[in-house]
């Protein structure tokens, strides 16, 4: 199934695609275990910094695999920056591109992305393609009408708004969505696919009422972050063995619940 069609049926059931961030290969096997458990669809995906680490030719060619294999993973760079990266991405064949612009002028960004969605379009125009205006934080949050004019300009698929999410987790309170301005968004923009970043510290039941008005990808990374270095560390204390896949197994499995969880809420409407 084609990526946009797999959206379009998530939105129409009120349910979201988790896109987990592969910070290493034992992250990739975690997800991959998780997804032949479920038998449920998610995103993988890369940021600039995790391109630099694992290269995304290479995570392409295992995401190919699992296709091959019958698995329902699709690819996406995350947080892209650099235009030329995105495009050879779009060449390769990856499922989705994020373009995020929001660290420019509006204007530029505007136009940049305006510039990004054509030309990744004229490769592919299967692609999926991500954007974002205003950074996420709690002090910028998105505008309806100016996403309407981002949206509206650019014709791009999703939009990554910022509702009072932030990336990585407060460890001493979860984050507060403002699922009022959400839902003005989604009047203003009602065929539009939206993203939640920082999904990580974000309550389930706050995750359910964003989903029941929109959202249909979720981004994962600082909860498998956090939990593969509490397993690591664990492992290297309790696990007397040299053999690093002796003490790597129990460290993709303690991520792999995670993953799966996720996975399992984010998919029951």
């Amino acid at each position: 199934m084609l990526l946009k069609d797999l959206l379009i049926k998530y939105q129409t059931e009120k349910k979201a695609l988790p896109s987990f961030n592969i910070d290493s290969f034992e992250i990739y096997q975690a997800v991959e275990l998780a997804v032949k458990e479920t038998n449920l669809p998610c995103l993988v995906q890369l940021s600039p910094n995790e391109d630099d680490f694992i290269h995304a030719e290479r995570l392409l060619m295992l995401v190919r695999k699992a296709n091959a294999d019958g698995l329902p993973l699709y690819l996406n760079m995350d947080h892209g920056l650099n235009v030329d990266r995105l495009l050879s991405l779009a060449k390769l064949g990856f499922d989705m591109l994020h373009y995020d612009g929001s660290t420019t002028d509006y204007q530029t960004n505007l136009s940049t992305t305006k510039y990004f969605v054509d030309k990744a379009r004229s490769i592919n125009p299967n692609i999926i393609i991500e954007v974002e205006f205003n950074a996420l934080s709690e002090d910028s949050e998105t505008s309806p009408d100016q996403a309407r004019e981002f949206m509206t300009t650019t014709s791009a698929d999703l939009l990554a708004v910022s509702i009072g999410n932030i990336h990585g987790v407060d460890q001493n309170a979860l984050e507060h969505l403002n699922i009022s301005l959400l839902s003005e968004i989604k009047k203003t923009l009602p065929e539009t696919f939206f993203t939640l970043h920082g999904g990580s510290g974000i309550s389930l039941d706050q995750v359910k009422l964003a989903i029941s008005l929109g959202i249909v990808k979720i981004n994962i990374n600082t909860d498998l972050r956090l939990k593969f270095k509490e397993s690591l560390k664990n492992q290297l204390v309790i696990n007397k063995s040299e053999k690093i896949y002796d003490y790597l197994n129990p460290v993709i499995a303690d991520v792999k619940e995670i993953i799966k969880q996720k996975i399992l809420n984010f998919s029951n409407s």
